[in-house]
């Protein structure tokens, strides 16, 4: 299980998290910083994505920066992998807050044999939410090429959706 490091995980899981790696990861045109955390607990393995200035807030999500600080989320699962020492066979995202670690990993990592035999499974866990963001984020953001979006693979109604990505990059929908 990969998800980011929230400042709500209750006390007693941070203390015993063990720290795994840090590294910096692209936002578009500017670098952040990204560590990763381990936690073993009741036999599954937690790995948290750390970044104080995206996740250490008091709720989860609803903030004016989400498109930013979920697209660096999922960036940070794919990117960080090779730290982890671990390359999963299928990885299952949930909701939009997930959803474009199915499209990074086609458009960022295809041609790198360590990531060409991943399966993605997406997951919708409410159709209402959608990731829907202005298409400006494309450049600010994600940083990838517009291609994506004048194809229509990214393009909703002249904004970015994070779902409809995930829906089109995905070996698998539940």
């Amino acid at each position: 299980v990969i998800m980011p490091k929230y400042g709500k995980i209750p006390e007693k899981y941070w203390e015993s998290m063990e720290h795994v790696c840090d590294g910096e990861l692209p936002v578009a045109w500017r670098t952040k910083y990204v560590g990763i955390d381990m936690l073993q607990h009741n036999g599954v393995t937690y790995y948290f994505v750390d970044n104080e200035e995206y996740f250490k807030r008091e709720g989860f999500y609803g903030y004016d920066d989400d498109a930013e600080r979920f697209s660096f989320f999922c960036r940070a699962v794919l990117n960080m992998l090779p730290a982890m020492g671990f390359f999963p066979d299928v990885i299952h995202a949930n909701d939009w807050h997930a959803a474009m670690v199915n499209v990074l990993l086609r458009i960022e990592h295809m041609g790198d044999e360590r990531y060409e035999r991943i399966r993605t499974v997406y997951t919708i866990h409410n159709f209402k939410y959608q990731g829907v963001f202005p298409k400006n984020i494309m450049e600010d953001v994600l940083g990838i090429d517009w291609k994506y979006f004048t194809n229509g693979d990214l393009e909703f109604y002249d904004a970015v959706n994070f779902m409809k990505g995930a829906l089109i990059y995905s070996d698998c929908i539940t």
